[in-house]
């Protein structure tokens, strides 16, 4: 079995928001170099991450070009469709849908449903001899779903044996048009599945599996489009005496009622449409985090009658699957889905139900072992990113995980790094800035709207007088003092933080017994202003200095204080290289 998943992250497009760690509900995301990457061997190819990614960075791969070769390699290749297709294309009727189907190159379209109609029935009969008492087995779980299989084969194994030893609905239907066609066909799926590319990977029986994604994506490149019919109805559905089994061209004919499959309560619809299941309770469970809650605790011992769990990794059914185009809301997909189902027979035929092939076989998936670390290593690690104490476990989840134990859990598994850490990195890029104003020879101040110190450095109160400076040493850095009361030239900020005032001022005037040079800038429009303010007493060179480094902080418009906590990358780094520069040009004077 390969460990590639499907799923891949187009590391240029990586935005570094931890977005899809947050999403990912097995936490399949390994960070290296601020960039998330996809771990196969966890990835259980749900599609969440592709779904959520705003920078669309997450991908899945596109199995279209080895289709086509499929296509010219093979004399046969018949489509395996999702029955979710009804909802994912409404612009076309079913034998338009087909029609352009086979001008793309495919030899005849069989439905995906027909499999789970085989599924079903077997299903059924499993169900019924746990009722009858025939096997002392109570918990059966539905092996329907790749993504829901992989998930409780690798996170919570201890049920794994509950799986039903039953093929998927692809793989069953695979097996069954190979029966009818020959074993030399080509079998491609379409649907609204990234995990059945996982199929494909694992199954000989299965070729290829592309999302609804792709061939849209396909018929773009063909021009292909719906051809308006006056006659037929505006939903582009046809009726339901024209949708019965003889007048839809489907292989070898139209499936039963597991064209309910791709919605939550389906396959339990279609298996009681086999047999009643009068004495097996049921219970059908949608996404990843309600199966975990459903599982978590269940003791199979407690269970007096038999309980079959039908469990989707998407919520609502495959209809909301990571590969549809999502185009129409949830509500009307299902409507569309049970209003297909309505005109299919109940059940298949039993000449087609004496053909089923073989059934076993589970998507395989080995137990993921996670490693437990002692309490000391957790908390080397918390204080690592200034974790020292619980009041310092905000738990904010900006780094995607749900909290700063699980975080630096994941860092001593070597798939998350400290820069993910907001608060720290924050924090880290605070001190930075309260460092380097501090440090620097001219007095520098910041302030707000209301002309409240924001910060400034000892240069600064030492310019103003020694009262400041008794006031500084009480309260470093002035946070919160009324600059008005300290400057007599407050007047600075607020012309240059007015609606329409000016980006910079220049000015030296008279302060007590000094004449001081303020340049005043706008950092953020309206909001905060800096000043950069020297004794003009000072050499030249060092205030002609210290005013064109101050101007390259204007160009990049940054606030060393306030900003500068959030631009953790390059800008960051680069105000930090220039506030260096002013300190080091100082330095050269002195020489």
């Amino acid at each position: 079995m390969t460990t590639l998943s499907p799923v891949y992250t187009e590391k240029t497009e990586c935005q570094d928001c931890y977005k899809c760690i947050r999403r990912c509900p097995v936490k399949a995301i390994r960070v290296e170099n601020s960039h998330a990457a996809v771990m196969g061997e966890l990835c259980i190819a749900c599609g969440r991450c592709v779904i959520n990614c705003p920078a669309h960075a997450k991908r899945f791969r596109d199995d279209t070009p080895y289709v086509k070769q499929l296509l010219t390699l093979k004399k046969k290749v018949l489509i395996s469709l999702a029955p979710s297709f009804i909802s994912e294309f409404p612009e076309f009727t079913v034998p338009e849908f087909i029609t352009v189907l086979k001008h793309l190159g495919f030899y005849g379209i069989s439905e995906t449903a027909l499999g789970a109609d085989l599924v079903s029935a077997t299903v059924a009969g499993m169900l019924a001899e746990a009722a009858a008492g025939k096997t002392d087995q109570k918990l059966f779980i539905s092996s329907a779903c790749p993504a829901a299989v992989e998930f409780i084969k690798r996170y919570m194994n201890e049920y794994a044996p509950y799986i039903t030893d039953c093929a998927s609905p692809l793989l069953a239907h695979a097996r069954y048009l190979r029966k009818l066609y020959g074993n030399d066909i080509g079998v491609v799926f379409i649907g609204p599945c990234i995990a059945k590319k996982r199929e494909a990977d694992v199954w000989d029986e299965i070729d290829a599996a592309l999302t609804f994604k792709e061939l849209r994506e396909w018929f773009d490149s063909e021009n292909i489009i719906p051809v308006p019919e006056p006659a037929i109805p505006a939903n582009r559905v046809l009726p339901a005496e024209q949708l019965k089994t003889k007048q839809i061209p489907f292989i070898p004919r139209r499936a039963a009622k597991a064209e309910l499959f791709p919605i939550e309560g389906g396959m339990i619809a279609a298996c009681k449409k086999y047999d009643p299941l009068h004495m097996v309770k049921t219970l059908s469970v949608s996404g990843i985090e309600a199966i975990h809650e459903t599982l978590t605790g269940l003791n199979v011992g407690d269970l007096r009658e038999p309980l079959f769990l039908e469990l989707l990794s998407c919520t609502g059914g495959c209809i909301n699957g990571p590969g549809t185009s999502r185009s129409m809301a949830m509500a009307m997909r299902r409507v569309e889905t049970v209003d297909y189902a309505e005109s299919a027979d109940d059940t298949l035929d039993h000449s087609t139900l004496k053909n089923i092939p073989v059934m076993a076989g589970t998507l395989p998936g080995n137990a993921v072992v996670r490693k437990n670390y002692t309490e000391e290593e957790i908390r080397n690690a918390m204080h690592s990113v200034g974790k020292y104490m619980p009041e310092d476990e905000i738990n904010c989840n900006g780094c995607g995980y749900e909290t700063c134990r699980l975080f630096a859990q994941a860092m001593l598994d070597g798939v998350a790094e400290k820069t993910m850490c907001v608060s720290y990195m924050r924090n880290l890029a605070q001190k930075k800035a309260n460092g380097l104003v501090r440090a620097i020879p001219s007095g520098v101040v910041i302030a707000d709207k209301k002309l409240n110190i924001v910060e400034c450095n000892k240069n600064f109160a030492l310019l103003m007088g020694s009262d400041i400076v008794d006031m500084y040493e009480i309260k470093p850095g002035l946070e919160g003092a009324d600059l008005a009361t300290i400057s007599q030239n407050a007047r600075f900020f607020t012309d240059v933080l007015s609606p329409n005032g000016p980006e910079v001022i220049d000015r030296e005037v008279h302060e007590g017994k000094k004449i001081l040079h303020y340049t005043v800038f706008v950092i953020e429009k309206e909001e905060i202003a800096a000043g950069v303010v020297e004794d003009i007493t000072a050499p030249q060179n060092q205030k002609k200095r210290t005013i064109t480094q101050a101007r390259k902080v204007i160009e990049k418009n940054l606030s060393v204080v306030q900003k500068i906590a959030f631009l953790l990358g390059e800008n960051a780094a680069e105000t930090e290289s220039m506030l260096n520069s002013i300190i080091e040009s100082y330095g050269e004077e002195n020489e």
